[in-house]
């Protein structure tokens, strides 16, 4: 019997349309809030007053739904600002310690870099080993050079 096995594993399930169900939370939650927000405020003052609180609940309801940053959501993105701001820009030596810290924006640019380096180091020990190869050769070629006079 055969199994279709998904490949996209990590790819988020459709719920309405083009919306997952993550998506559809936050729409909910945020909608809620603007209209809260609308009710409140409109009831009691101006349009100058009721606005700008809804709007700006409005926007970030739809930055944090939909709104992408080099491929990565909204959500995570404020995450890693908000790691780059607590953590300490300088790094200190301490021998012994083997955490290698590398953030998952830049994995790809850094395995790159990993890979040209391996290249390149491999590049260059064929080269010494040839360089090495063509003394010996030639220190051989000479030694029977100096027997076949003698």
């Amino acid at each position: 019997m055969q199994y279709k096995i998904p490949q996209n594993v990590r790819v988020e399930d459709k719920i309405v349309g083009p919306l997952t169900l993550k998506q559809l939370v936050y729409l909910g939650v945020g909608g809620g809030l603007a209209y809260a927000s609308y009710t409140i405020l409109a009831s009691k003052y101006f349009i100058e007053i009721w606005l700008p609180p809804t709007l700006f609940i409005t926007i970030v309801t739809l930055a944090v739904t939909f709104l992408k940053i080099n491929g990565i959501p909204f959500t995570r993105w404020i995450f890693l600002v908000v790691e780059y701001m607590i953590n300490p820009r300088k790094r200190s030596f301490s021998l012994g310690s083997g955490d290698h810290y590398q953030a998952s924006i830049f994995a790809k640019e850094a395995e790159k870099s990993k890979t040209e380096v391996a290249t390149n180091t491999d590049r260059l020990e064929k080269a010494e080993r040839i360089k090495k190869l063509g003394e010996i050769t030639k220190l051989v070629d000479d030694y029977q050079i100096k027997e076949k006079n003698v």
